[in-house]
């Protein structure tokens, strides 16, 4: 082989290693969203199945992907945290399947669940941006929000499953399953609850029980951050507090004799 065909086959040799170079580099960061999603509770009996295998015990610290399915037997509970903040949590005899963990182009992120069976309690960040969405589905309707506090109720009646969303914080869009989900579409406000099943799609909101509102997770607490107002009047009164005082200004009590004694003479003369 001539000289430079031998230079042509090394740079596309290292054209191809630095192009698979770059692609081990860049999977991990495509995932890195995915893998801030992870179970941070596990109580009791929790089963998981990474997109579709077989069912095992499930671990806090576990990464939760698009795919997955995570249930709760008898007495256990688990709770998912999102890699945007949001967390839902699972009561016992739950089941949910997670069907989207993404993020949009204009850097909206998008959460979507199915729930099969149980109850879920769902504390959302605030979905600022236009493309981002989190969603509840279930076999007999869908809730989606904005950033709130939520509960999603999967039980049988006589028609068969049916859902009730219950709002704590925020508004929740509750529709029914199919083609008719426009036309059921009802707001669930703080302190509401709404039920939709087959034979139920347009029920109208009512007052929830105190029972389940008093349930509710609490939105975790930021740090309170001062305003620079504040701290600048801080500020200025710890450096007025730590000044030392002048050693040349002193302070003595008065002589009350001596004074009494000043007034008398300048009263006689």
């Amino acid at each position: 082989m001539s000289r430079p065909r031998n230079l042509a086959a090394i740079v596309l040799a290292v054209a191809l290693a630095l192009a698979l170079g770059s692609s081990a580099v860049l999977a991990p960061e495509a995932d890195a969203y995915v893998s801030r999603s992870a179970l941070t509770l596990v109580a009791g009996s929790v089963l998981v199945s990474h997109d579709g295998s077989s069912f095992k015990p499930a671990h806090e610290g576990d990464v939760i992907a698009a795919g997955d399915t995570i249930r709760t037997e008898s007495g256990a509970a688990a709770e998912i945290t999102y890699f945007e903040g949001s967390s839902v949590r699972l009561e016992a005899d739950t089941q949910i399947v997670v069907e989207s963990l993404r993020t949009e182009a204009d850097g909206g992120t998008v959460i979507g669940m199915m729930q099969t069976l149980g109850r879920t309690w769902h504390v959302v960040t605030k979905l600022i941006s236009g493309g981002s969405r989190y969603e509840v589905r279930t076999p007999s309707s869908t809730a989606s929000v904005r950033g709130t506090i939520f509960s999603v109720d999967v039980h049988a009646d006589a028609d068969g499953l049916a859902a009730t969303v219950t709002t704590s914080e925020g508004v929740v869009i509750h529709s029914a399953a199919g083609p008719a989900a426009a036309a059921t579409a009802v707001r669930v406000t703080a302190g509401q609850e709404s039920t939709k099943s087959a034979s139920r799609p347009a029920e109208s909101v009512h007052a929830a029980a105190p029972a389940t509102l008093r349930e509710a997770p609490a939105r975790p607490a930021s740090a309170p951050q001062r305003s620079k107002s504040d701290a600048s009047s801080s500020d200025r009164a710890e450096v007025r507090k730590a000044q030392p005082a002048d050693p040349r200004v002193t302070t003595q009590p008065k002589d009350r004799t001596t004074t009494s004694k000043i007034s008398r003479q300048r009263r006689s003369g």
